[in-house]
């Protein structure tokens, strides 16, 4: 993606979220990218001994890419033009994203809910 948004001069850069894993961290180490660190995760990769060098650049195992690119969905991700602008925002994983952002923002509306108007009914 990255090199795609170089070539095509697009003014942005990638979102690195979601971790579960060091790689998710470790691997974008000298990359033009947005990290979205959870603070726990942020603690374990400073307390760790994982060399902290680009990789960035380093190309992606073909293996890799070769097991990936038998999932269609990936497939379709991963290409240049593997989704039209019309199919992105009906994507599954487009959809699962917002689905959880929108889920994270009303789970804070709620725990503002329960500060600012605490439940008589349940008892702390």
């Amino acid at each position: 993606a990255a090199a795609i948004y170089r070539e095509r001069g697009y003014r942005t850069r990638p979102l690195v979220a979601a971790f579960r894993h060091h790689l998710h961290w470790s691997e974008f180490i000298g990359g033009d990218v947005s990290l979205t660190i959870p603070y726990a995760w942020q603690r374990r990769f400073n307390a760790s001994d994982i060399e902290v060098r680009p990789r960035f650049g380093d190309p992606a195992p073909p293996a890799y890419l070769d097991a990936l690119t038998g999932i269609p969905d990936f497939r379709r991700a991963y290409a240049p033009d593997g989704l039209t602008v019309e199919e992105f925002d009906t994507y599954g994983a487009t959809v699962r994203t917002l689905r959880g952002f929108i889920a994270s923002y009303w789970d804070l509306v709620r725990a503002i809910d329960d500060i600012v108007l605490p439940n008589p009914d349940l008892r702390t």
